[in-house]
Order: C-alpha cells, then structure tokens, then sequence
C-alpha cells in the first residue's frame, strides 16, 4: 500500500468512525468493489455484544468514492484486488486486509 492510500484508508476509517452513530467497542467494514457499485457491510460490536442494527449515518457517496479511488490506484500499479476489510478495535491499530483476483 502506498504512502496516498493510507491517506484513503484514514479517510474511510474517519467516516466509519464517526457515522457509527450510538458508539462501539469493534467495528469490522468490508468492501467488495465492482464496476460501477460498492457492496458493504458492517459488523458492531458493544459491550461484548454484536450489535446486528447498528445505526449509522454515513456519506454513501464519499465512501464509495474512497473505495474506488483506493481500488484504481492499486490497478495503476497492478494490483487487482476485488474487496478489503477494515476492522477496528477500541485502543488498538486499524487494519486493513485486502482480497485479490485470482490471476
């Protein structure tokens, strides 16, 4: 991953973070990129529980922009990859993995 694509991933993690809208101790997003559309979901933890109606108040818009700025960048250096996840636990790292094509 390069130096601008950990500036994508902050921004999306910004957004999830912000839009989980009653809090969470774990979040997992994943994102499965096709032409012309995003496919996502999301997972939330609270208090030990998984909370399976999460609400949420995202930009749908600005995500799926980030998703497919993140996804164009890495076909510019060859990379096809066709989904990620990001998962997130309070007090630890955000990390970020990555799916690719079978070539």
């Amino acid at each position: 991953m390069m130096t601008e694509d950990i500036e994508v991933v902050k921004e999306i993690f910004s957004i999830i973070d912000a839009g989980i809208v009653d809090g969470y101790d774990y979040f997992c997003y994943d994102v499965e990129v096709g032409d012309g559309f995003i496919d996502t979901g999301l997972a939330v933890e609270r208090e030990g529980v998984e909370v399976t109606d999460a609400r949420t108040d995202f930009d749908d818009t600005a995500l799926y922009m980030l998703a497919k700025q993140l996804n164009k960048n890495a076909k510019e250096r060859g990379e096809c990859w066709r989904s990620f996840v990001m998962s997130y636990r309070r007090g630890g790292q955000v990390k970020t993995s990555f799916n690719y094509d079978e070539k």
